[in-house]
């Protein structure tokens, strides 16, 4: 299967937002290409929203669903609700894409819940619920002592898919929600379609339609703050929210510490009316309130003999790095001195020591260090710098005081390359052979102005290349129909001249008949 979330290289510019942002570093940056390292990945979504290159997207399962076989149910998360414009249309039109049931996920929250209760009020440590599957992932991948605190239940989307096959049967079951992640929670789900998702293939000319009973009751506030909280109606005293994922690192780092607490956990801030694919607007929870009014509620569920007990796996892959190797890869980049780890975070690593490890584990490279680089410049070891085939400025005062080979050959062919290169910052220089470059400028503690011209030429001529063969492609078979169109119309007069030249013969039979006719 394709990956979940994936980089587009050819829109990657480098800027190391991505990494800088992602909570538990998960990106690696090699050889040329970004990549995220799914055995780390948490699937927050964080990388997606932050990439001001649109560098980065997430798997659409679209065709899926439209090659899924038919009836199927449909499980619509609570925030459906607060994201569509019309959610009864959308329901409609589920209906008539082949859905059986459209039924709310809030029911198998209001499972779950009852099952929170029964696990907190039997636990002495702290509780952490699980119905986040990004708080999951970072508890099996990056804190295993976390796993003995989650409440071995079931996600509500996990317990409703059960709920589903049990009463209605072995249907292929569909899930809409504003989670990425999800995706990748359960193989009880057979298709995962994000909310933006669905408004890509919904039919506008559907009619309003409630969902399926039997329905939730207090279970539809589970996206907003404290949903879960509510929902489970613990004590106030003993319960606490934690969003974010820097926040559940914080508590998951030193979670004996909350004992006796009934710990709701999700990844996003505002839990999941703030998920990575909801619209970023404002009113969400008075539009849950809003529906909550409207829909049926159900108080008293009907009992199903469903299993929710759900086990945690220790996914974990951390791998220990000796400090001889740490030390190692920070005196090849110039450190060899504590008071030389500037920890600038312009790499994406919070401090150069993290930047070392991940040297050694092959998920980043030594000059994403801009310092090493421009110690490269200023020493006598700038070997990298003289031989990239990027071309690499050093200005002062707008004068060049350093440029390497690849620059010196490109100031050859352009005597104002530098004014263009300066007005082209962030974006594709074009030079007159045929060569691209993109340009990148930072100035230095000292006033000095760096000016570096990367080169793209191979991808920007396989870019043209690709749209030349497409081009090419259509002109023969726009020359192709065009032939069958003339074709057609030969056959087509060829037919006519036979046809008029029998209607003539028969005109002239016709008379030679009549005349005998008279004649007799």
């Amino acid at each position: 299967m394709p990956e979940l979330i994936f980089s587009k290289d050819t829109d990657c510019r480098y800027c190391y937002k991505c990494l800088r942002n992602c909570p538990i570093k998960a990106i690696s940056f090699k050889s040329g290409k970004s990549v995220v390292v799914e055995e780390e990945c948490i699937f927050c979504g964080t990388c997606l929203e932050v990439c001001p290159q649109n560098a980065r997207s997430y798997r659409k399962d679209i065709e899926k669903f439209l090659n899924l076989q038919k009836p199927f149910l449909v499980s619509i998360a609570p925030s459906f609700f607060a994201y569509f414009e019309n959610p009864l249309k959308v329901i409609g039109a589920l209906k008539k894409m082949g859905a059986m049931v459209v039924q709310e996920t809030a029911l198998g929250a209001e499972i779950v819940s009852r099952k929170y209760v029964e696990v907190f009020e039997k636990s002495d440590g702290p509780v952490v619920t699980t119905a986040c599957p990004v708080v999951v992932n970072l508890a099996e991948k990056h804190f295993p002592n976390v796993l003995k605190f989650l409440a071995p239940v079931d996600s509500p989307l996990m317990v409703h898919a059960k709920f589903l096959k049990m009463r209605y049967g072995n249907y292929p079951v569909v899930f809409l929600g504003p989670c990425i992640a999800k995706k990748k929670e359960s193989d009880l789900v057979d298709v995962v379609l994000t909310f933006e998702e669905v408004e890509e293939i919904l039919e506008e000319d559907a009619e309003e339609t409630l969902p399926d009973g039997p329905y939730p009751n207090r279970a539809r506030f589970y996206p907003v703050t404290d949903g879960i909280g509510y929902t489970s109606m613990v004590p106030w005293e003993r319960k606490m929210v934690v969003e974010g994922v820097e926040n559940l690192i914080e508590v998951f780092s030193r979670i004996e510490e909350y004992t006796g607490m009934f710990m709701e956990a999700s990844a996003c801030f505002g839990s999941c009316l703030n998920g990575p694919v909801m619209k970023k607007r404002s009113g969400g929870k008075e539009r849950i309130a809003e529906w909550q009014r409207k829909l049926p509620k159900e108080p008293k569920l009907i009992e199903l003999d469903l299993d929710t007990f759900r086990e945690y796996t220790n996914r974990s892959c951390e791998k220990e790095i000796s400090e001889d190797e740490i030390r190692k890869v920070l005196i090849s980049i110039g450190k060899d001195d504590s008071r030389k780890e500037l920890n600038c975070g312009a790499c994406g690593y919070d401090t150069c020591r993290e930047k070392a490890k991940a040297v050694v584990l092959g998920k980043a490279e030594k000059e994403m260090c801009f310092i090493y680089l421009l110690d490269l410049v200023r020493s006598s070891s700038y070997r990298v710098v003289e031989e990239s085939p990027n071309a690499v400025f050093v200005l002062k005062e707008g004068k060049i005081v350093y440029k390497n080979k690849a620059a010196e050959t490109l100031l050859q062919k352009s005597k104002d390359l530098i004014e263009q290169a300066k007005k082209k910052v962030g974006d594709t220089i074009e030079l007159d052979d045929r060569n691209f470059f993109f340009a990148k400028r930072f100035t230095l503690e000292d006033g000095e102005e760096v000016l570096m011209l990367v080169d793209i030429t191979q991808e920007k001529l396989k870019e043209e290349e690709l749209s030349r063969l497409k081009g090419e492609t259509l002109n023969k078979v726009e020359e192709m129909l065009n032939k069958q169109m003339r074709i057609a119309q030969e056959i087509a007069g060829i037919l006519g001249e036979s046809i008029a030249e029998t209607k003539s013969s028969f005109v002239e039979l016709r008379r030679f008949m009549e005349g005998k006719d008279a004649d007799l």
